[in-house]
């Protein structure tokens, strides 16, 4: 089994800041978005977080570079309907879940205008909103919550949105409701001050979820990082489960970390998740259990050399079991480091405008 590189010491923090500050500058002639695992993939949902982080850390200019190339995506006259563009024909649409770095066009025809991205997306905006007390993207951040709202389905517990365009933009929805990302749609809508309809959405999550112990981990942490510290006990459930909680010997040390999923059988980390449970274990009180995982991620950051500039990373895994095959090991990934400097702050990315 391949592990990352040598771990270095947890005064990481900091030089994490200087990967995602190279990957912006150096990955395309715009220095807008950021590749996701130092390849030719942007994905909306990695750069709505890194630009979450980069107004974190007082990095305005940056931030903007990434939501702004968002917000003048939105040509109404585009006829291009790979083009990375809010709009198709003038009819809204929304945007790509992952488009090619050079081109901003979905090249593969398979990605989908997932709603979850477009909610992260948003919550980003909000976020911009509320630390800079900014009215610059009102339009952008006005035109997503209207999408979304349009995708609303009434059922008999609450509602749900649904899907958005899927598949290279072949069909639109699904027949049924994501739960995920109908979490980030709640947190959406809340900062949005949509709370009627937030509370809707909740209602048919608590029927959906209930205290089901066999979820996705994003599932309990997402949800306390959204509902706030009355969800805390759900923690309980990946925390005490050893399907999901991992002890795997890296670079001769133990490191305590979750899988994705319940899997009794899979050694691997799912590294996003890691930092997700030490954002939520936070958000409701549990900081020693919070600062625990965070200082966990210290053991799994590695030193590396990118553009000409030492730089250091997370990668996505630890090793390839679970399905992640993809993973490249000498890569960095940035959603991982957006985690990363999310618990190190002590940051809930779905609920900033409260404790």
């Amino acid at each position: 089994i391949r592990r990352p590189p040598r771990s270095t010491p947890s005064n990481s923090s900091a030089a994490s800041d200087v990967y995602k500050r190279q990957l912006q500058d150096s990955s395309s002639a715009r220095h807008d978005l950021l590749p996701s695992m130092e390849n030719d993939e942007a994905h909306t949902f990695n750069n709505a977080l890194v630009a979450m982080a980069f107004i974190l850390k007082g990095e305005k200019e940056r931030a903007e570079r990434i939501l702004d190339f968002f917000k003048n995506a939105t040509d109404k006259n585009n006829r291009d309907i790979r083009l990375q563009n809010f709009y198709v024909d003038g009819e809204a649409r929304g945007f790509y879940q992952m488009v090619n770095m050079k081109t901003r066009r979905d090249e593969l025809r398979v990605a989908d205008r997932w709603m979850g991205d477009m909610a992260w997306l948003l919550v980003a905006y909000k976020y911009y909103e509320y630390t800079y007390n900014s009215d610059k993207y009102a339009v952008i951040t006005t035109r997503l919550k209207n999408l979304l709202k349009s995708y609303y389905k009434p059922a008999e517990f609450g509602g749900y949105i649904q899907h958005g365009w899927r598949n290279g933009d072949q069909q639109l929805h699904y027949r049924s409701g994501h739960p995920e990302g109908n979490i980030d749609c709640y947190a959406a809508f809340r900062l949005c001050g949509e709370t009627k309809l937030a509370g809707k959405i909740k209602t048919w999550l608590d029927h959906k979820l209930d205290e089901n112990p066999n979820l996705f981990i994003d599932l309990y942490s997402w949800r306390v990082l959204a509902f706030g510290r009355d969800y805390s006990a759900y923690l309980d459930i990946p925390e005490y489960d050893l399907r999901f909680r991992k002890t795997i010997e890296i670079n001769g040390k133990p490191v305590v970390g979750f899988f994705h999923r319940p899997d009794y059988d899979i050694e691997n980390f799912w590294i996003d998740g890691i930092g997700q449970m030490a954002c939520a274990f936070i958000s409701c009180g549990g900081k020693y259990r919070g600062y625990f995982y965070a200082n966990q991620l210290d053991k799994l950051i590695f030193e590396k050399r990118y553009k000409n500039q030492i730089v250091h990373a997370l990668p996505y895994t630890v090793n390839h079991s679970g399905g992640y095959e993809w993973v490249n090991f000498d890569s960095g990934f940035i959603s991982t480091i957006a985690w990363y400097i999310f618990a190190k702050n002590e940051f809930n990315p779905l609920r900033f405008d409260q404790s």
